[in-house]
């Protein structure tokens, strides 16, 4: 073959495009490292969400764990921790007492009304907590007591300790509207006197030069001092007819939806926008809401503490024993406990002792929104979840569970021994 010949050939060669099956295995590799990017991708994005879901669990739970904590460290303040045994209370409770008044304790415990599939079929049933305590304010205001009937009216004196009503008012004496959201209607009065304590319901307030508070006289009757007993009120117009009030609230936690309208209407888009996705039909959360004096939810008072709450549990510290003693004998209680209920049930007409409660622990669970877990992990006994079961009917059908858990102290009862 001649060199020139020979070029040619090389030159048609060299100039050649792929073969089919070059092209097909080059397709078909790239396609195979298309899927594993694709997946790795996919698989990447997916943990992320599942990661931003638990952590977005742990700082809601977190935020409301923590104001379920500094509630329950000042339950009791400026308020009797068991108005039943109560030796500083004068008068004690009657049938025809408001109940949350006939069962004022710094903190009571009991069995929801309403029970939910989710929770039932994580065997949780968690506690409904009500504290008692003056949360609205920290003030204590000097007043006179005014005339006596259906009512007693209480005037806020405008020269000693005016800068609490001043306060109120912004620098000023404080107007109606102002006077009404620092006293409001059904909620508990603290009046004290000449070391004495007693208990009335807040009936209406009004501002102006002098402001006044005015309760109900009726349920509960208001005791007066009569002859020579020492148990009562010193009698309206007398020099001596000065008081001191503050306010009492009633705040309860419990794990469950939202009950009252307003907070219903409030929350329907965070419910509505998710209404979807698996476990939304069946979940709670931490709400907390303020109770009037007969025991009923205010509307407009309700909040919701902390999402896709699922567990709520209180352990006492309290004194078991040797009550006259300087050292008395603490002892650790758990739910299960048999002498749990005699320190967070009801108080009226029964030998119960929140007064001898020392501490509180007190644990929150909080669940992810979408499950990612495929099996459960046991949960020891009196610890929190570890996995919670959402029903979702797909083979991922646990949410993980973050929980928080502390010990808090009750200062306002420490050294109560009666």
């Amino acid at each position: 073959m001649s060199a020139s010949r020979t070029r040619r050939v090389f030159a048609a060669r060299s100039s050649a495009g792929f073969t089919l099956v070059e092209l097909m295995v080059a397709l078909t590799g790239g396609l195979f490292i298309s899927l594993a990017v694709f997946a790795l991708a996919r698989d990447s994005g997916r943990f992320y969400q599942r990661e931003a879901r638990i952590a977005n669990a742990t700082v809601s739970g977190l935020i409301g764990f923590e104001r379920l904590r500094a509630d329950l460290g000042r339950a009791g303040f400026l308020s009797s921790p068991n108005i039943f045994r109560d030796p500083n209370v004068c008068g004690a409770p009657k049938d025809n007492w408001p109940t949350r008044l006939q069962n004022l304790a710094s903190i009571q415990l009991s069995t929801p009304t309403l029970t939910y599939p989710a929770l039932t079929a994580n065997a949780r049933k968690p506690p409904v907590v009500t504290l008692a305590g003056a949360y609205s304010s920290s003030d204590v205001f000097p007043a006179k007591i005014g005339a006596e009937g259906s009512s007693v009216t209480f005037q806020l004196s405008t020269v000693v300790d005016a800068g609490a009503l001043r306060r109120i008012g912004n620098g000023f004496m404080p107007d109606d509207a102002a006077m009404q959201a620092a006293f409001p209607a059904q909620r508990g009065l603290r009046i004290v006197q000449n070391g004495k304590e007693y208990y009335g319901q807040i009936f209406n307030a009004l501002g102006g030069p002098q402001p006044t508070v005015t309760i109900n006289n009726v349920a509960p009757p208001v005791r007066y001092r009569d002859g020579g007993q020492l148990c009562g009120l010193v009698n309206p117009g007398s020099g001596v007819s000065v008081a001191r009030i503050n306010v009492v609230n009633f705040i309860q936690y419990a794990v469950r939806p939202p009950q009252t309208p307003i907070a219903v209407a409030a929350y329907q888009n965070l419910f509505s926008n998710s209404a979807n996705a698996p476990g939304e039909a069946g979940r709670t959360e931490l709400t907390r809401v303020e109770l009037n004096v007969s025991g009923q939810a205010i509307d407009g008072t309700e909040e919701i503490v902390a999402e896709y709450a699922v567990d709520l549990d209180l352990q006492v510290t309290a004194v078991v024993d040797g009550i006259a003693l300087r050292d008395p004998t603490l002892r650790v209680l758990p739910t299960s406990d048999p002498q749990f209920g005699t320190f967070t049930g009801p108080v009226y007409n029964t030998p119960n002792t929140p007064e001898l409660l020392r501490s509180v622990r007190v644990r929150l669970g909080v669940r992810s929104r979408e499950a990612d877990r495929t099996a459960t992990v046991a949960s020891p006994a009196e610890r929190g979840l570890f996995r919670f079961n959402i029903g979702s009917g797909t083979s991922e059908t646990f949410a993980r569970v973050r929980t928080f858990q502390a010990d808090v102290a009750l200062h306002n009862q420490a050294d109560i021994l009666w």
